[in-house]
């Protein structure tokens, strides 16, 4: 049950997505640049938002 689980929730995120972002992070030339990446890949980036 888990590997099914698992194999399904990795056919959701596309192998192009994390070589994308993969590179994004990686041209970043300096740690503080490094940090502005990473949060914009986690905040602007999402397939989904939760309203409340």
């Amino acid at each position: 049950m888990f590997a099914l689980l698992s194999y399904l929730l990795g056919k959701l995120v596309s192998g192009d997505d994390v070589r994308s972002h993969s590179a994004y992070l990686a041209a970043s030339g300096d740690l503080a640049n490094l940090e502005r990446r990473m949060r914009h890949v986690e905040e602007e980036d999402r397939a989904y938002s939760m309203s409340f």
